[in-house]
């Protein structure tokens, strides 16, 4: 089985390490050494055996194997997926498994090397199946599964030369969002009210990163006040809520402008800023380039 893509164009032998597909059964190739996956759980239950270990996996939900993971499982109720099928080196060249296996990009702290690897680190970190399930809030399954679309629609239509970066784009800004709103940022259960709503919160900013998003918005959506907003934030992560949305932002962004050749204004559309100028100036005030110049170093 072709777990990648292939160019349709020809003259063009351009492969990008990414396969889609969607199924009501888990195919046979499931556990395939050669990839990372991601398993978008849609509807119905699955359930998992992993290292001794059992869980019940109800959807909406998100499974994440790496190339060395055995998935054992049972369709209890019939399921719909989504999966994405991958080789890390389609974010960087020097992302091999022996070299992500080995933990020395875990020294890069710091480096844009490092910034890219948290996106495929959670893969290999547990042995255990079960500890690489995240369960998904209704909007999340929404937002991933437009990337997939959009991904997919990429993958398969090949409507222009920009569909290799875009279609990576769009996996990149999946993985941005599973990384940030549900890895790094959620813990899988709290006892804590305040880490509950600063949880949610974080998710919808993820979620909405190419939306329009003020105070106003997010005082009304989640009826909070400014002050109890800001402070939440302080709290949490260290700084006020919209400093948060714009690291959010920049670091999609500088995903996207250093392992994507897709045209600036179309990355500041993606990440909030349609005005190419303001997202120029906005860039270079937070990163000390503008975004030409981040690209070329």
């Amino acid at each position: 089985m072709k777990l990648y893509t292939e160019c349709h164009w020809e003259g063009w032998d351009r492969i990008v390490d990414i396969y889609t597909e969607r199924c009501e059964c888990l195919p046979e190739y499931i556990n395939d050494d050669s990839t990372y996956k991601i398993i978008i759980l849609e509807k119905g239950i699955l359930g998992i055996r992993s290292a001794g270990s059992a869980r019940e996996v109800k959807a909406p939900a998100l499974i994440m194997l790496s190339q060395k993971d055995r998935l054992k499982y049972q369709i209890d109720q019939p399921i719909k997926a989504c999966i994405v099928f991958f080789k890390p080196s389609v974010i960087r060249d020097e992302f091999t498994f022996g070299r992500i296996d080995s933990g020395e990009f875990g020294k890069t702290e710091g480096q844009s090397v490092f910034q890219d690897y948290l996106l495929v680190r959670p893969f290999g970190m547990y042995p255990n199946v079960c500890n690489k399930i995240i369960s998904l809030p209704l909007n999340g399954l929404k937002r991933l599964k437009e990337l997939f679309a959009a991904m997919e629609k990429e993958l398969r239509g090949q409507l222009d030369g920009y569909w290799p970066c875009r279609s990576r784009s769009f996996f990149m800004e999946m993985l941005h969002l599973i990384i940030y709103s549900y890895v790094e940022v959620s813990p899988d259960s709290t006892d804590d009210p305040e880490q509950e709503e600063f949880t949610k919160i974080t998710e919808y900013l993820n979620e909405h990163i190419a939306d329009r998003i003020t105070i106003d918005v997010l005082t009304k959506k989640f009826a909070i006040n400014r002050n109890k907003l800001n402070d939440l934030f302080m709290k949490q992560s260290s700084m006020t809520c919209l400093n948060y949305l714009q690291n959010l932002r920049i670091d999609l962004a500088k995903i996207l402008l250093t392992r994507t050749e897709l045209p600036i204004s179309e990355i500041g559309s993606r990440v909030g800023y349609p005005d190419q100028n303001y997202f120029a100036k906005f860039f270079k005030n937070c990163t000390g380039y503008t975004p030409s110049q981040y690209r070329k170093q």
